[in-house]
């Protein structure tokens, strides 16, 4: 990596709080054209965007791919940093392009085929979507498959080697595409049994029947991993008896017991399990606070505006100088400024 992107020399007051506020957000939007995402980059400075089916231009891959490339030159015109463009391409029922595009088999088709094929489709599959435009792949999923667990179809399987086999194949072949991965859903979603998307679950499982659920996390941090995204869940177990997103704990259990180093992720803050128990401003607020380095709010302008309003009042109040908040913001300067340009 370069090294940390350097700070614009902002001329206008108030603009350096918007970009360390901005820096701590990955947003999505609603329509398929490029006004929106660019209206995102040059009013709320984010450090990425994520793409969803939603976005899919008229025009196919080519219209995607200059839209992407826009997007790139407007942020660092503008802030001085690459974008982190960003989609969930699992396979199987969670993939963002349509046919002709590549289509990847869900998790358990593809542990069906082994490491070699896996590795050879990511590679392929991460070719394409980075002559999109995009650096980063939401994926794979660590989660165990749990008879009941809600992630069977998005699962490698119930066998921790066999998800640490099948996660290194598929973050090897999209690396060798040039894409980044993101591995998912600390510290383990699978024997929940009911979807965030929807409402708070609760994994009730002490810290021993806990452990094989960390132990692909813990083998593929220790191979250089580097993103994982954490999961709105309860964990009573591991001391994490309310929102596990708010909880410095988490983070520290990633961060110091499991030595991982590089950025964490929340999951969308505008999911059930969030959502219906606090404000969207409050949770990316405390989202940041407990050690995320990046706050997802994927959909609605207004609670993109409110996550970004809440970082910024932390901002100004100077949550900056807490070592936590600060090595957050430390990490994503480093990475931002290591990207490649367009």
């Amino acid at each position: 990596m370069k090294g940390p992107a350097p700070m614009p020399a902002f001329a206008k007051p108030g603009q350096d709080i918007l970009w360390k506020a901005g820096i701590r957000l990955m947003i999505g939007w609603e329509g398929t054209g490029a006004r929106e995402p660019l209206a995102l980059i040059e009013e709320l400075a984010p450090a990425g965007l994520v793409f969803f089916r939603r976005n899919y231009p008229p025009g196919g891959g080519p219209e995607l791919a200059d839209q992407m490339g826009e997007l790139q030159r407007r942020s660092i015109s503008l802030w001085g940093r690459p974008l982190l463009l960003a989609m969930d391409d699992e396979g199987g029922t969670v993939k963002r392009l349509p046919p002709p595009h590549a289509q990847l088999p869900g998790a358990p088709e593809q542990a069906g085929l082994g490491p070699g094929p896996i590795r050879a489709m990511a590679r392929s599959a991460g070719a394409e979507l980075r002559s999109l435009g995009f650096n980063l792949n939401l994926a794979p999923v660590l989660d165990l498959s749990v008879p009941g667990g809600i992630m069977s179809k998005r699962s490698y399987g119930e066998d921790p080697q066999t998800v640490i086999a099948m996660a290194r194949a598929f973050i090897g072949g999209f690396g060798e595409a040039g894409l980044f991965t993101c591995a998912k859903h600390f510290p383990g979603l699978g024997a929940a049994r009911v979807d965030p998307h929807d409402t708070l679950p609760t994994v009730p499982l002490n810290a021993s029947a806990l452990a094989p659920h960390l132990s692909p996390f813990r083998a593929l941090i220790g191979e250089g991993l580097p993103m994982v995204m954490t999961s709105h869940c309860s964990y009573p177990g591991l001391g994490l008896a309310t929102i596990s997103t708010f909880s410095a704990a988490l983070i520290d259990i990633l961060r110091d017991d499991l030595g991982f180093g590089g950025l964490a992720l929340s999951d969308d803050l505008e999911m059930g399990a969030v959502a219906k128990n606090v404000s969207l401003g409050e949770a990316a607020s405390s989202a940041i606070l407990a050690g995320h380095d990046l706050a997802l709010v994927c959909r609605e302008r207004a609670l993109i505006d409110e996550a970004h309003r809440a970082l910024s009042a932390d901002a100004i109040d100077g949550h900056l100088k807490s070592p936590r908040y600060a090595a957050g913001l430390a990490r994503l300067e480093a990475f931002l400024g290591g990207l490649p340009a367009p």
